[in-house]
């Protein structure tokens, strides 16, 4: 089992020969106010005040600092407003700090700097997103956002129709807007363009344009608090957390494994703990 990021930093410091160091909250930075970056910084402030809580000898995670930035306006921008301003909230009553339009210039190993602001931290995660393959200028196209290469209603690159570009490294519009780069939509644009591919080879008409199905999006922040859009449906609290979880145990491939998981979860919500601790580190018997 891999260890989270705060197992490593609070094992780090409080194990470290440096006083001033293990003196200091630990700090965590997470860059990017999506989906990934909220349930990061979420599942750091939960762990550092519930099942971590006198776990180290010379480092407190309770008093941890989170601080979760986004460079644009407000956090969940694919989420409606109501949706997006109760996550803030839930993430403030966790004791996170949401840093909106604070767009991060550089990072560095202990450091990073937002808004000409300079944060040390013990541990930066990046959550903003990934710059695709520069597929657009393999083939000689001018890129979208990100590096993406624009291509068509049937995911054909223009000018070259027997190329096509999914996933990340397409940039597909639906409705005046772009479609993210998410697992789902290259599922779909997969599928998409075997059928394409296929009745090219048996000498059939096309299927219409490429139609994008959006079955929902979700993002948990922490026990019980989760927000959820399934269409016109919004859900947020426990009830979209009930949602996570049914959605997650039913994309699992068996029901020994539905199960498992399900008793790994129950007794992680009711204890408030994990059901596994780790020991990172060599320095654990030597330290004074």
């Amino acid at each position: 089992m891999t260890p989270s990021p705060f197992d490593v930093v609070c094992s780090r410091r409080s194990n470290g020969p440096n006083a001033t160091v293990r003196a200091r909250a630990p700090t965590f930075a997470v860059i990017g106010g999506g989906p990934t970056g909220v349930e990061m910084a979420g599942a750091i402030a939960e762990m550092a005040r519930t099942s971590l809580a006198g776990d180290f000898r010379r480092t407190d995670p309770a008093q941890a600092r989170v601080l979760l930035f986004e460079a644009g306006p407000r956090i969940l921008s694919a989420f409606p407003d109501s949706l997006s301003h109760y996550a803030a909230g839930a993430l403030a009553r966790l004791g996170v700090e949401v840093r909106t339009g604070a767009g991060v210039t550089a990072v560095e190993v202990e450091h990073l700097v937002a808004n000409g602001e300079t944060i040390v931290a013990d541990a930066i995660i990046w959550c903003a997103g990934v710059t695709a393959r520069p597929v657009a200028s393999w083939l000689g196209r001018a890129s979208a956002k990100g590096g993406a290469v624009p291509v068509g209603a049937d995911c054909s690159v223009p000018g070259i129709p027997q190329v096509f570009a999914l996933g990340d490294v397409a940039a597909i519009s639906a409705g005046g807007a772009t479609l993210p780069g998410l697992a789902p939509v290259a599922k779909q644009q997969g599928r998409y363009v075997a059928n394409v591919i296929r009745a090219h080879l048996n000498e059939r008409p096309p299927p219409g344009p490429f139609r994008y199905k959006d079955w929902g999006t979700m993002a948990v922040i922490g026990r019980s608090r989760a927000v959820a859009i399934f269409g016109k449906v919004r859900l947020k609290g426990g009830l979209a957390w009930l949602a996570w979880s049914l959605v997650h145990l039913m994309l699992l491939v068996d029901v020994r494994s539905r199960l498992s998981v399900y008793l790994t979860w129950s007794w992680a919500w009711f204890t408030q703990g994990r059901a596994a601790r780790l020991i990172t580190g060599d320095g654990m018997r030597d330290a004074p």
